[in-house]
């Protein structure tokens, strides 16, 4: 019986007719542009994977931070829900973190080692992921921008690593193009989930930064719709390099295209606006974080932007203050520990802090019942 149902599943994902509108192609220079929306060549799917999901060719105008080829994933459920997972995979700013041959810091490909893993919230086998019978669209991350970028950007070795050895033209080009990838899986699912009564985005890491943008672009677009978010693990970052990330990936500029951003000083762009441009917009919209007290992952990144040694709870409760001072009914979870996210590992389904399952407090959050902060500040 599998074999037909493959079939029907891969003739589906290809029909023309329901091919999505593409992002302008992402421009090989260092201008920055906001894209627009065109008309584009259907994608594909390109495998099968295990738990139903189908890996779906990315289109014209996708590409991975070197220039390789772009893709998404998907698993088929209920039309009438559909969560949108935005994966993580660090960042790169300079030459040392962003040339392969140097100090990376983030997964510059997809592959299979962004293949989505049957665990947490992304396993449809277990009988208590809340999310089992839901539409899944993943969006893998190999760009170095947190899913935001839309910049070309040429990286030139430092005058010190010249003189340690590396000719005076050293450098990389690296496609910050994580814009364009997240819109042409989102238009895609868009023309195959048209009317869900709920939709839940989410993301992990980098990916936790950009699902509070990308839940404010998914609103706008699911009017009528139940919609819920939760950033996993990079609720910390606080420095003041963060608006300088921004811009240099060219985010900033690409934000400029929509109405909330307009106006936005890029100098105090942090991924707090993101938070709060979405509260302002769509407060119907349930905002929400999972952090851990000692994320060593969050530790490292922040010390790489010039906060060494870093505390997380009190930048954590800066930033949530920021937050909720734009939203009042913004919640979060934060457990002790050094784990770097949660929501597609097994301990999605273990912690618990103060009497409250995280796996019951995401399955309120997704359902629209109301749940209160937990923190180990406020054990009972």
């Amino acid at each position: 019986m599998k074999r037909p149902v493959l079939i029907v599943l891969l003739l589906m994902l290809a029909v023309p007719c329901l091919a999505f509108g593409q992002a302008t192609p992402h421009p090989a220079t260092t201008s920055t542009n906001a894209p627009q929306a065109q008309t584009a060549k259907p994608v594909r799917a390109v495998g099968e994977l295990p738990g139903g999901y189908v890996k779906i060719d990315g289109g014209p105008g996708t590409m991975c931070s070197q220039g390789t080829p772009y893709a998404f994933y998907f698993r088929p459920g209920s039309p009438d829900k559909l969560l949108i997972l935005f994966g993580g995979g660090g960042g790169c700013w300079t030459y040392s973190n962003c040339d392969l041959t140097q100090k990376p810091t983030y997964n510059p490909t997809v592959g299979s080692e962004t293949d989505p893993q049957l665990s947490g919230i992304l396993d449809p086998a277990n009988a208590e992921n809340p999310f089992a019978d839901h539409s899944v669209l993943v969006v893998p991350y190999c760009t170095g921008d947190v899913n935001l970028g839309n910049k070309t950007v040429t990286y030139s070795a430092p005058a010190a690593d010249k003189a340690g050895g590396h000719s005076a033209s050293a450098s990389v080009q690296i496609h910050h193009n994580g814009y364009n990838n997240a819109t042409a899986a989102l238009r895609w699912v868009y023309s195959r989930i048209p009317s869900p009564r709920e939709v839940f985005v989410a993301g992990v890491s980098a990916g936790a930064i950009a699902s509070a943008f990308y839940v404010d672009r998914v609103a706008e677009h699911y009017k009528t719709a139940r919609i819920g978010q939760l950033g996993d693990c990079a609720g910390a970052y606080r420095a003041a390099m963060v608006p300088k990330l921004l811009e240099g990936w060219g985010a900033t500029e690409m934000m400029r295209g929509f109405p909330s951003y307009v106006q936005q000083d890029a100098s105090k762009v942090t991924f707090e606006t993101l938070y709060i441009a979405a509260a302002r917009n769509h407060p119907g919209v349930t905002l929400a974080q999972f952090n851990t007290t000692e994320d060593e992952t969050q530790v490292f990144f922040l010390d790489a932007v010039g906060v060494p040694n870093a505390l997380l709870p009190p930048l954590l409760e800066q930033n949530f203050a920021d937050i909720r001072a734009a939203s009042a009914g913004f919640r979060s979870y934060t457990a002790p520990g050094t784990v770097h996210t949660i929501l597609t590992r097994p301990e999605f389904y273990s912690v618990q802090l103060n009497g409250v399952r995280l796996r019951d407090w995401v399955a309120n959050l997704a359902a629209g019942r109301p749940v209160e902060n937990v923190s180990p500040a406020n054990a009972k």
